[in-house]
């Protein structure tokens, strides 16, 4: 299980961290930059928001599921309002990983939560309709924390998503994520029971949203995700479909784009981990947040062992993260969930 945990939280990391180097750069683009697919740690060139960074830090993306994973271990596993708040608001204060990345629908929630509101408070009831992907990227640690139970996944997915993105579109696409970890961590987990997992949250997590959530201009996700799926299990090289996905379902900072294509290069990829990064990585526009939610699906599948041992370290001290650390708390919680589902056996 702690090999699972941990290969979810560096797949989510390294996602991030590659993704930052190709981040708003077409496919095209990141080839004549870089001269090559982008398939390790490089340093964001200069025109990016990663712009300062060193190859191997992290953006938003997986530094805010960080920091919610910490605070739910703190807090014995349970997923709390004030959890989650807390977590976001200690997130806020690390500048390094805030101030250039946080996307606007989160800032104004942080902001609420500090009680910080002034006159364009009121458009905050606006943004968190907006269906972007920051709900689905920082939502890999809550599949860890639920090992095998779905339902769990999808319910604890849609209390986090709720504070900083209360429409149903990013319901839908947070749970299908969640769910999707939660059902790789199992023993007998393959492409195709996550990948069936991963729908399977995103209908019960849009169902759910259409009760507790606000209502979002945007496409299905369940059927986008149909879409990419299709594509992503048909002809031809796992780069000739990633390259298809990008254009017909879109890499984007919709969560019906971002979401549904990360699962479709996962499915491109039959579920390996480095080549599902590798192919987020080099797909264009949003890298960072589609190589998160596809690495922290394909590195609970395969574990930390499918990444190079360099991938670890360098996350770690580029960052100023106790990955190793956060994942054995995870693995404590999963055990302590698992034995009272078993009556302590």
């Amino acid at each position: 299980m702690y090999n699972k945990i941990l290969g979810g939280l560096i797949g989510a990391a390294a996602g991030d961290a590659m993704g930052a180097a190709t981040e708003a750069r077409s496919i095209e683009q990141i080839m004549e930059y870089f001269g090559h697919e982008v398939t390790d740690f490089e340093v964001p060139p200069m025109d990016t928001f990663g712009a300062g960074n060193k190859a191997g830090q992290v953006t938003d993306d997986f530094s805010s599921a960080y920091f919610v994973a910490r605070k739910i271990v703190e807090a014995g596993g349970k997923v709390t309002e004030q959890a989650i708040k807390d977590a976001l608001i200690e997130w806020s204060k690390h500048s390094v990983f805030f101030d250039r990345f946080a996307g606007p629908t989160t800032r104004l929630a942080i902001r609420e939560f500090e009680g910080k509101l002034d006159e364009n408070s009121g458009k905050t009831a606006l943004a968190t309709r907006q269906a972007t992907n920051g709900s689905a990227m920082r939502i890999s640690p809550i599949g860890l924390l639920n090992p095998g139970n779905l339902d769990a996944a999808i319910s604890d997915a849609a209390k986090v998503t709720m504070l900083t993105h209360d429409n149903y579109l990013s319901i839908s696409g947070a749970c299908a994520v969640a769910a999707a970890v939660s059902r790789a961590m199992m023993d007998d987990a393959d492409v195709y029971n996550v990948i069936r997992s991963g729908l399977y949250g995103a209908i019960e997590g849009e169902k759910l949203g259409r009760k507790i959530g606000r209502d979002a201009a945007g496409p299905s996700v369940v059927k986008r995700m149909e879409l990419a799926i299709e594509i992503g299990f048909g002809k031809g090289t796992p780069r000739e479909k990633m390259v298809e996905i990008a254009e017909r379902i879109g890499t984007g900072l919709h969560i019906s784009e971002a979401v549904p294509s990360a699962f479709g290069i996962f499915a491109a990829n039959n579920g390996d981990a480095m080549g599902t990064i590798i192919g987020c990585v080099n797909a264009g526009y949003d890298t960072d947040t589609l190589a998160t939610i596809a690495g922290g699906i394909a590195g609970a599948l395969c574990g930390a062992d499918s990444f190079p041992e360099h991938f670890l370290p360098t996350l770690e001290e580029a960052n100023g993260l106790d990955i190793q650390g956060l994942a054995k708390g995870i693995e404590q919680i999963c055990y302590k969930k698992m034995a009272n589902m078993f009556g302590g056996k």
